[in-house]
């Protein structure tokens, strides 16, 4: 059982490679390597010996359990097996794996400063050293024959020769490995090679031969580089991915001249080359889209792209800060984004509310006099956190029906919530604003009371988004997050609403008798359920990653699932790894729940389509899934008690508004207060997947000392 862990990192540094952490990737790879055994041997020392000499000088462990300090001095010891023979090879794979481990670390911290990749610099660097000694030292091998390159296709032939073996049946497992890692992946390797293969051998007048040995697998592996790796996958990162190709390509043809005059060979320095120049020249980029960079390096590119879809689709925000209500209770919008009297042209994306009385009109009495409103005075809240930049707090109310068309905005508060992104609240009472200027304010913080300075003929809140501080500037879109939009008995929330005209709103109001069933939505740092799936039990930890944002992970099989639980809202966001791990179970039942205790409370939300979809269908729509524009099944959802127990109920939309059919899907949780969950249901086409925790004694009996 000792050696599992050192197993692992060694076929993860495989893995590696493939830009893959999968140790089933990893082993496909090892076996490609034993169609040579030397050369193999060799790789698999010098990957050993960098692992130790990681272990031995305790850097970082996540990297090297990962593999990350061990898949350069792998290609190192590739190489040395190719090009060195005898106890000679041994030697320097043993010496250049420690060597590479140490380069690794300090290029690592060093390139980590510019927020820059490592690729397979210490690789380049290592073995041109290993190339200079070998000759000298008298234990250079003998050069290859043609032999290995003579036959089959130029494809699998140019994958085997990253691993310094051109060989078709190497190619083969290489790319059957990029497949079980990523179908998006391989799409790219195979149409990057395309452009190689058009723009080498029928432009730049390549040979067949140096297509194989040297362009292929540089071109390849840039268009996965810059497909899904770096940049989300989507059409405008396919697009980018063969421009990488072409570049890789280019100068493949212009620095292979230079390399033969000095006698070394090209390898890898097209591909590290066309990616550091890449992601150099993207930065300076004034908004990242199209290609939108990684967020989070996670597992594979489709990972990548579920990531994304889970907040432009789930959440729809149209700015990178999320926005609430600017207000406190029940309120209607007067007037919305190209309303009909002031939100027009360039100011047309903003609002107005008031506050309907219980005969439905915004006043009481005649509406002659501003205290007669009903919004008249009431809190004004700060959309979300900012900076205070620009206040006015002097301006006099007006008399219903007229205007001050001298100071439009009248009293009001300007926040800088980041680069090119201020909010400005408007039209508040004289004397009532509560903050200064350079103040650092909270979302929900009271900024001043509504009234009806300004261009104001009665009293309201005005708000809107804009690009620059200065006053009168042009709107920008904005919506608002997790707003609860009122109709009759309906209340629906709404992950990202854009308010119209006679709409009734209001903010999500947490209690602590919803929070007390969800704050022990996981076990506690460090802490394990345990779930019973069927014959099968399931071990699953709360832990933390480098983000700092919680986890859930499972032991038994390495998935894991991301959450977010804040005052108003527990939020489940991406699930990687084996799918028949229970965290795909609670990912699909519990995507979101609000901490609020209304029972007529809906919610709904968007499944992403690999978590209702058959594996075997799964794997064809990967190939196909960055040029789809919305992929998923929409449910509601609500929540209810009973007894001692929170139920939150699900089922797919299409079958909630026809009612002719069995749902789709069809989804229960129940949890229990102190607990967590306690049990999970998953209804899809007709079959049931259910999940209960296996409570351990000692927290039995301390509910049932809690029921007494």
């Amino acid at each position: 059982m000792a050696l599992v862990g050192p197993i692992r990192s060694l076929l993860l540094c495989y893995a590696q490679v493939l830009f893959s952490g999968s140790i089933w990737v990893g082993l496909l790879l090892l076996l490609a390597t034993l169609v040579m055994p030397f050369s193999a041997a060799i790789g698999a020392l010098c990957a050993s010996s960098a692992l130790l000499c990681s272990y031995l000088l305790q850097l970082e462990p996540e990297e090297r359990h990962s593999g990350g300090y061990g898949y350069n001095a792998l290609l190192c010891g590739l190489g040395i097996g190719h090009s060195c023979s005898g106890l000679g090879a041994v030697a320097l794979a043993i010496l250049c794996g420690a060597f590479c481990a140490l380069l690794t670390a300090a290029l690592r911290a060093t390139l980590g400063r510019l927020h820059l990749p490592l690729l397979s610099i210490p690789f380049i660097i290592v073995y041109h050293m290993v190339l200079a000694i070998a000759g000298p030292a008298g234990i250079a091998a003998p050069p290859a024959t043609e032999a290995v390159i003579a036959q089959g296709p130029a494809l699998l032939r140019g994958l085997g020769a990253l691993f310094f073996l051109p060989r078709f049946e190497v190619g083969a497992l290489v790319l059957l490995a990029l497949l079980l890692h990523s179908r998006i992946s391989a799409v790219l390797a195979v149409a990057g090679f395309g452009v190689a293969y058009a723009l080498g051998v029928g432009f730049l007048g390549l040979t067949p031969e140096t297509l194989v040995l040297v362009v292929s697998y540089n071109a390849a592996f840039a268009a996965v580089a810059l497909g899904g790796v770096w940049f989300v996958p989507s059409a405008s990162s396919w697009l980018l991915a063969m421009a990488g190709s072409a570049l890789a390509t280019l100068m493949c043809a212009g620095l292979l001249p230079i390399h033969q005059r000095l006698g070394v060979p090209l390898m890898v320095v097209p591909f590290n080359a066309t990616i550091l120049l890449v992601l150099l020249a993207l930065r300076q980029r004034v908004r990242d889209s199209h290609p939108k960079a990684v967020d989070l390096m996670l597992a594979t590119p489709e990972d990548n792209l579920d990531y994304l879809r889970a907040r432009l689709l789930r959440f729809g925000w149209s700015q990178p800060v999320r926005m609430q209500l600017p207000l406190r209770g029940t309120w209607v919008c007067t007037q919305g984004v190209d309303g009909a009297h002031t939100h027009k042209e360039r100011w047309r994306h903003a609002w107005d509310f008031e506050v309907l009385g219980p005969d439905g009109t915004t006043f009481r009495g005649d509406g002659t006099r501003p205290d007669q409103y009903y919004c008249f005075r009431l809190p004004v809240l700060a959309a979300a956190a900012g900076t205070v930049v620009s206040i006015e707090n002097e301006v006099p109310d007006n008399l219903v029906g007229s205007m001050n068309l001298k100071q439009n905005w009248g009293n009001l508060v300007l926040l800088h919530h980041g680069p090119g992104l201020y909010s400005l609240v408007a039209h508040l009472a004289r004397g009532s604003v509560k903050v200064r200027l350079g103040q650092v304010v909270q979302a929900g913080e009271v900024l001043g009371l509504c009234g009806s300075s300004g261009r104001s003929p009665q009293p309201h809140l005005h708000i809107h988004l804009q690009a620059t501080p200065d006053l009168g500037a042009a709107t920008i879109p904005c919506t608002f997050s997790d707003a609860v939009v009122m109709d009759g008995d309906q209340q629906l929330v709404h992950t990202a609403l854009i308010p119209t005209e006679k709409q009734v709103v209001r903010n999500l109001e947490p209690d602590e008798e919803r929070g007390s069933f969800l704050a022990s939505f996981a076990p506690g740092h460090g802490g394990e359920w345990r779930f019973q799936i069927g014959d099968r039990e399931e071990r699953v930890v709360c832990e933390v990653d480098v983000y700092g944002q919680p986890l859930l992970r499972s032991l038994s099989y390495g998935t894991v699932l991301r959450y977010v639980l804040t005052d108003d809202l527990l939020t489940t966001y991406d699930v990687s790894g084996p799918r028949r791990s229970v965290l795909y179970l609670l990912r699909t039942a519990l995507p979101r729940i609000p901490l609020e205790s209304c029972e007529p409370l809906r919610w709904r939300d968007l499944l992403p389509g690999r978590l209702v979809r058959p594996l075997w269908l799964q794997l064809f729509h990967d190939f196909v899934a960055p040029i789809v524009a919305r992929d998923g099944v929409t449910v509601e959802l609500s929540a209810r008690r009973d007894g001692q127990l929170l139920q939150i109920d699900s089922q797919s939309l299409s079958a909630a508004k026809e009612k002719e059919s069995e749902p789709r899907l069809r989804t229960r949780v129940l949890l229990a207060r102190g607990l967590g969950v306690v049990r999970i249901e998953v209804t899809m086409r007709g079959r049931t997947i259910r999940a209960e925790r296996v409570t351990a004694p000692t927290t039995q009996e301390n509910t049932q000392k809690d029921k007494s």
